[in-house]
């Protein structure tokens, strides 16, 4: 924070050393823990410090990471195997995502967790883009002009120009330091996550009114012109073109932007154009 030199988080300075402690400890012992965002913050500056004592291996970082650390039985060895695992990186051990809002107080939250670990967020989110896009470029210009599901480059795959800039970005951070056990992590879930959004169009078929439906009421069915008919398929999500209900894009434009299509039926309509005039030359 400006001014000041950590967060005092409200609390005395025992008890916020014995907070960040209990938090540091739940962070090393299970990888990822759930808290406000102050806490995270701190948290992690923390637990970036007590990492790096147990990469260093000397009797005096083992006697302070002991000192500070609870539940040795659980703490210490897992610490020992993530020495091992950040043996390469020169830091940067942590990961804070925002994870909305606390019910009650309304307090932001976050979740905070140790990068690389076997179920790593960033990871599985850049997988799921990556399915994504080769499935939605798959319908739009065949199965044969992109990469399979089954065949994604693992050895070049931060390099191939046929994914979004900011997916390559995130590809790149994912891989840097996992090697090739990272790589192959992330073609198997980009693999998974493109069959699975295949497999859920050939069953469900594309967003549409749900006709049988309907036809099953009979006289039965509800009756005004606000009636909301039902609807089967995939459903679109926000952000994402198609759809019974999208909306035209605004005069100019070849398309819509994200925060339009997220608006869907809500979103503000075509206005009124003046008809052009044209000027007739008399004789």
């Amino acid at each position: 924070m400006k001014g000041l030199a950590f967060r005092k988080l409200g609390r005395t300075k025992s008890h916020r050393n014995h907070l960040l402690r209990n938090l540091v400890s739940s962070l090393i012992e299970h990888e990822r823990i759930t808290t406000t965002v102050a806490k995270a913050k701190e948290a992690a500056r923390e637990a970036e410090k007590i990492i790096t004592l147990g990469k260093r291996g000397t009797t005096q970082a083992e006697y302070a990471t002991k000192g500070y650390l609870y539940s040795h039985t659980a703490t210490l060895p897992k610490l020992s195997e993530l020495a091992e695992r950040y043996a390469t990186r020169p830091g940067g051990y942590t990961r804070i995502h925002l994870f909305g809002n606390r019910q009650g107080d309304h307090a932001p939250r976050a979740v905070l967790e140790l990068v690389d670990n076997p179920n790593d967020l960033k990871l599985q989110m850049t997988a799921r883009a990556m399915g994504k896009e080769v499935f939605e470029k798959a319908e739009k210009f065949g199965p044969n002009s992109l990469i399979r599901g089954e065949k994604f480059d693992k050895d070049n795959m931060e390099n191939d120009k046929r994914f979004n800039e900011l997916t390559r970005v995130n590809m790149a951070k994912c891989v840097k330091f996992g090697g090739e056990e990272a790589r192959n992590r992330l073609a198997e879930l980009a693999t998974e996550h493109y069959l699975r959004l295949k497999a859920t169009r050939e069953i469900e078929g594309p967003y549409r009114v749900d006709e049988d439906k309907v036809k099953s009421w009979g006289e039965n069915g509800p009756r005004g012109r606000i009636l909301t008919k039902p609807y089967a398929g995939r459903k679109v999500m926000a952000g994402e073109e198609g759809g019974p209900n999208q909306v035209r894009p605004l005069h100019g434009r070849k398309k819509n932007s994200v925060i339009r299509l997220g608006k869907g039926i809500f979103a503000k309509r075509q206005g009124w154009r003046k008809p052009t005039v044209v000027s007739s030359v008399q004789a």
